[in-house]
């Protein structure tokens, strides 16, 4: 769903924030796209939604060219960054209709989608409260159902429980499998918790300084992990030792 080819990002001023990055997302995937600040994790997820252009390499999102269907692509991804701004005035079925409108829904489709999603999120009670009155984690979960508004085959999440209490952080990983489980949505997703990736995904990249380390599924990363050190070790312990030289 998302392949990747010796990408690579070159900024103006000299910095390579990604060298030649390959990575594959299979259809289905719960993918963890994992690295410590500064590894290239949000410049190369710019450049697989088409916001910001490769030095060098290719993206194809569902066999499409990035570069040339850039249109047709996001009619397929929804993309949720770690940073995002709600409109405070609004309630959240205010805000839903609004992104429902902007993807061409008809009134009695987008009525029935947002009502949908409202439930589907836990904000059902919310509907007529104002988004400046949300918790955080309330935030989060609207901010997830705009996200898959349109239905998309592939939703992106950038950080999507950071700052969330342990229970805000369990709503958000539900409905994260329950899309993946239910609806069969491929998710690419960032995260410090390298917890809730170790519980969450099937496969996983680990990226350092631009570069990919490793990338495999978690249960052959832990098993190759067991016969080079000898012990059972938990997916952010792997982390630490790739990482931290």
């Amino acid at each position: 769903m998302i392949q990747t080819k010796g990408l690579s990002k070159r900024y103006d001023n000299g910095f390579m924030a990604v060298q030649t990055m390959s990575i594959h997302v299979q259809k289905g995937d719960i993918y963890g796209f994992l690295g410590p600040n500064g590894a290239g994790k949000t410049t190369t997820i710019r450049m697989i939604t088409g916001l910001i252009e490769a030095t060098s390499g290719s993206v194809l999102v569902d066999g499409m060219d990035v570069q040339k269907q850039t249109d047709d692509i996001r009619r397929i991804i929804g993309v949720l960054p770690e940073s995002h701004g709600f409109y405070g005035w609004m309630t959240g079925k205010e805000y839903l209709s609004f992104f429902a409108k902007m993807y061409g829904m008809n009134d009695v489709l987008r009525n029935k989608r947002v009502d949908e999603l409202l439930e589907r999120v836990n904000l059902h009670d919310k509907t007529r409260v104002p988004i400046k009155q949300y918790s955080r984690g309330m935030k989060q979960r609207l901010g997830l159902a705009k996200t898959i508004i349109h239905q998309p085959k592939i939703i992106i999440l950038d950080e999507p429980t950071l700052g969330l209490d342990p229970q805000g952080q369990k709503d958000i990983q539900q409905l994260i499998l329950e899309l993946n489980r239910q609806l069969n949505v491929t998710i690419f997703i960032t995260s410090h918790l390298l917890k809730e990736i170790d519980e969450m995904c099937n496969r996983v990249a680990i990226v350092k300084k631009g570069q990919l380390l490793e990338e495999g599924l978690v249960s052959d990363l832990k098993q190759r992990y067991l016969i080079a050190e000898g012990k059972k070790g938990s997916l952010e312990e792997i982390f630490l030792a790739m990482t931290s030289s």
